[in-house]
């Protein structure tokens, strides 16, 4: 097991120096695991500002789920998050850990504010039961697309494409409760902390 984490390690310490200007994605809160539940979220973004966020997330076909995102920013005359995104779970005979493939769009939009972006990519982690509670350690590798939609600034110039990549870690307990952490490794929010019930 040891050597699992230290290639997952060394995969994020890989995409730890991409970072780029405009800012749209948050923590995305996503270990290979499905999930049917309803989680709110307190990230950062930027220097002296916070948002919420709250995510709900549903089971679809194939053993996938589905989720939606919307939130508040507090930076300037504030903005609105909200948010789309899919995970389905990929099972390769012989794989040490979970796998699943992700795929999401995101925007911020507020006054002089306004950023589309979309990402795709996979996360890996193993669940750990310990008891009560189940830990589920992930690293979630991206490859993202971002664009300044507002006035003149809207050309090919504003696109920008990026490697991204969140660790983070689930505390589920049997009582249906779910602490969730996450830290940024590339643009976005650098940290992320949430609770969620499931359902």
């Amino acid at each position: 097991m040891k050597h699992k984490w230290i290639a997952a390690a060394a995969i994020g310490a890989a995409f730890a120096g991409t970072r780029a200007d405009a800012q749209v994605f948050t923590p995305t809160y996503m270990s290979p695991v499905p999930r049917s539940d309803f989680g709110v979220y307190l990230h950062d973004w930027g220097s002296d500002a916070l948002g919420v966020e709250g995510i709900w997330r549903r089971p679809s076909r194939g053993g996938s789920d589905v989720g939606l995102r919307a939130g508040y920013v507090d930076t300037g005359d504030g903005a609105l998050t909200l948010g789309l995104e899919v995970r389905n779970p990929v099972v390769l005979a012989g794989a040490p850990i979970g796998l699943a493939f992700t795929a999401a769009a995101q925007g911020v939009l507020g006054d002089g504010t306004g950023i589309l972006g979309g990402q795709v990519g996979f996360t890996a982690g193993q669940a750990i039961p310990a008891g009560n509670l189940t830990v589920t350690p992930y690293i979630h590798p991206r490859l993202a697309v971002a664009n300044d939609i507002i006035g003149d600034r809207n050309d090919d110039s504003d696109i920008q494409v990026d490697v991204l990549a969140d660790v983070g870690v689930d505390l589920d307990f049997a009582s249906g409760f779910v602490l969730r952490f996450g830290a940024n490794l590339g643009r976005g929010a650098d940290w992320g902390l949430g609770v969620a019930w499931r359902q």
